[in-house]
């Protein structure tokens, strides 16, 4: 379970006393997103698989067009051509053996985020012909499965029709972090409820309901259509199963947790949408999870160029209290501000400085009158959240 210290302290200008007392409190927030996942296969996956499978993306339109010699669909593509028909019962005129099968769905599964309903599968075969059945979640009829989908290709258009085609990728998959953020509750009720709609992009975009496995289909789902490689990748966080995306912008990679970005607090002011895990790389993942050795592709994720703290003048090399002070003032007008330290040492050293030593009250803002704030701890991206008022 990750956790965040919030603390307020208050401050009034008295004649001869300094600050008022200081009151400090904890609570849970942003708690552990699972993908909650059941697979309730009737065969063995085998022990290893290739270390890399690269998955595919939307075609982009070139200038210049080679003809090629077509290439045989793969297991994976002719899976798909029957599943995209809501077919439950697939079958082939030749012998599939379990790794073919095992290694074809995950890559189905991989490439297509908008096939939500499947809840696992089985196989039998001999030495003619298969068959693959489908095991589908909550026994949805084929015309419900279409209707469903048909809600979620809606919902998509929607929402990339207030993406302006002129925005940098980089924008446009800010607009879509914040938009997933502002408009899904995330269902702790869920978490260890198995696989159901809340753990779907249909949860995610349709009901507004998710756990993480529902945030990062929706996610590639929409960067995908945008024409910007995006996929998912899974593993532990804090010990707990979860799933979180990676992105590539400018031809680089970076990750992406939606999930974690989603607050869920007791203290509501903190219910803005936070951005500590929008374009980071593999240090500071590292510091909270771990991969599935399931043969997923995993991006090596190197730079920070594109990293919302980066780009926005908030990630700090090193704590000086200037540099707060002057964000402090800037953002008097909006009452709060969010800042990344680069390292664990300058983001221990700004919290023993600001708070243990409460030198925040020095800043210019709570000169005259002086005010309160109440702030909130990220110990595992070393983000600071402060939210503050000036008394009148």
């Amino acid at each position: 379970m990750k956790k965040s210290v919030l603390v307020m302290l208050l401050c009034g200008i008295l004649f001869l006393n300094g600050c008022s007392s200081v009151m400090e409190f904890s609570s849970e927030t942003v708690p552990l997103a699972t993908t909650g996942y059941t697979d309730y296969t009737e065969i063995t996956s085998p022990e290893a698989v290739p270390e890399t499978v690269r998955p595919t993306f939307p075609h982009k339109e070139t200038e210049t067009v080679i003809e090629t010699i077509p290439e045989e669909p793969s297991l994976s593509d002719e899976l798909y051509q029957k599943i995209s028909q809501f077919e439950s019962v697939i079958p082939f005129d030749r012998k599939l053996d379990s790794e073919e099968i095992v290694l074809a769905m995950g890559e189905l599964e991989r490439k297509h985020p908008e096939i939500f309903w499947i809840n696992g599968y089985s196989m039998k075969s001999n030495d003619v012909s298969s068959e693959v059945t489908l095991k589908v979640m909550n026994q949805y009829s084929p015309d419900e499965l279409r209707r469903m989908s048909e809600q979620v290709d809606f919902a998509v258009e929607q929402i990339l029709n207030t993406v302006n085609p002129e925005d940098s990728d980089y924008e446009k998959a800010l607009q879509i972090h914040d938009y997933l953020v502002t408009h899904t509750e995330y269902d702790q009720s869920a978490v260890n409820s198995g696989k159901g709609l809340w753990s779907t992009a249909f949860g995610c975009l349709i009901n507004g309901s998710a756990v993480c496995q529902g945030y990062s289909q929706a996610f590639q789902i929409l960067m995908n259509r945008l024409g910007i490689e995006c996929g998912i990748c899974s593993g532990d966080a804090k010990s707990e199963p979860h799933a979180w995306n990676y992105i590539k912008l400018n031809g680089q990679y970076y990750w992406v947790d939606v999930t974690w970005d989603d607050p869920v607090s007791e203290n509501h002011n903190f219910d803005w949408i936070h951005h500590g895990y929008f374009l980071i790389d593999d240090r500071m993942l590292a510091r909270s999870r771990t991969f599935e050795s399931n043969g997923q592709f995993v991006p090596l994720c190197g730079t920070l160029d594109e990293n919302y703290f980066v780009r926005n003048g908030n990630y700090l090399q090193e704590y000086y209290f200037s540099e707060i002070d002057s964000r402090l003032t800037a953002s008097v007008g909006a009452g709060r501000i969010e800042v990344m330290f680069a390292t664990e040492e300058a983001y221990q050293m700004a919290i023993q400085d600001l708070f243990g030593s409460e030198s925040v009250w020095n800043a210019q803002i709570f000169q005259k009158t002086g005010g309160n704030i109440t702030y909130q701890q990220d110990d595992d991206m070393y983000v600071l959240r402060l939210i503050f008022t000036v008394n009148p």
